[in-house]
């Protein structure tokens, strides 16, 4: 009984055959369907003996055999463009003979042989002069100007003690050297901490020229204390309330007066300066020619002029000179 399912085996290792005979089957029962139905509604008019009933019977039929097989037709045309049909029917280019291959290779070879023996046969001269040449382009270091000053940055975390130094320092950056007095900031990290953390800080804070201390709100107990333990050490000290872009002017005077009020006694209140180091973007409305308004989202530029000034004045760079940061360790 085994033998009757022979062929199906085989149309089962060609899924592409078994899927044509599937159509065509399919389009046969269609067409033969579609023909007994056809034929039994025009038996029903039939009675009528009219001519034309029948001419519309055969036309109708015609183009329901027509639409039947140029659909399969289609289908199984389209089943005959798979990958691999496609792929064989692509011809592959032939391989070019062993000869040219040979030929081009000594060609190249012979080419690059010249070449290398052009080059060891060249003058010292010219080596020299290319060498020459390229040591004159790279321009030579620039002297460092002197270390007026270094002062220790600290502060909480988050509140933006390295992006106030990248802003210092890239705000200075491209001054002069000749006329340039170079101010060290040092990142000392964060001010939080446990009570060893705390006293290494003020140590090394102690042995530099000042520190700027930066905060992004009104103190907190821990901070007054770092402050206080601070400014005992007789160095300046210089609180910076940074963010200060965040507060509307209300609010950032009442933070600055409240800032003021916690420091020692004796500390200087112009100490106290607000900074906006990366402004938050603002969205602003603007007119064009015809009268449109449109939003537009734009970053203001960074706002250290108060922090620089305080500097410039306790600093005091030589005559003609000016402050240029740079980060230092």
């Amino acid at each position: 009984m085994l033998k009757w399912f022979a062929p199906l085996l085989l149309l089962a290792g060609k899924p592409e055959v078994l899927i044509r005979l599937v159509v065509g089957a399919l389009a046969v029962a269609v067409l033969l369907g579609g023909v007994w139905l056809i034929s039994n509604i025009a038996l029903t008019f039939d009675t009528l003996k009219n001519p034309y009933i029948a001419a519309a019977y055969g036309a109708v039929l015609v183009c329901f055999s027509l639409v039947v097989g140029m659909t399969a037709w289609l289908r199984l045309r389209r089943l005959g463009s798979t990958p691999k049909a496609i792929a064989a029917k692509v011809e592959q280019p032939l391989p070019l003979p062993n000869e040219i291959v040979a030929k081009r290779a000594r060609e190249l070879s012979t080419k690059w042989e010249a070449e290398g023996r052009r080059a060891a046969a060249a003058p010292d001269g010219r080596l020299r002069q290319s060498a020459a040449s390229s040591t004159a382009a790279i321009a030579p270091p620039r002297a460092m100007p002197p270390v007026r000053a270094t002062l220790t940055v600290t502060g909480p975390a988050y509140a933006g003690k390295t992006a106030l130094i990248a802003q210092l320092v890239a705000a200075t950056g491209a001054q002069p050297s000749e006329t340039s007095d170079v101010v060290r900031l040092v990142d000392a990290g964060a001010s939080d901490g446990d009570e060893r953390h705390v006293a290494a800080l003020v140590e090394a804070a102690a042995a530099t020229d000042g520190v700027l201390f930066v905060v992004d709100q009104d103190l907190r107990a821990p901070e007054v204390a770092a402050v206080r333990r601070l400014a005992a050490r007789g160095r300046p000290l210089y609180l910076v309330l940074n963010k200060a872009d965040q507060f509307n002017a209300a609010d950032r005077d009442a933070v600055l007066v409240s800032i003021r009020k916690k420091m020692p006694a004796g500390f200087p209140p112009a100490n106290v300066v607000p900074a906006a180091v990366a402004p938050s973007p603002v969205n602003r409305e603007v007119e064009d020619a015809r009268g449109a308004v449109r939003i537009e989202t734009r970053r203001p530029s960074a706002d250290v002029d108060a922090l620089t000034k305080l500097l410039a004045r306790d600093v005091r760079p030589i005559a003609g000179h000016t402050l240029q940061f740079a980060t230092g360790s």
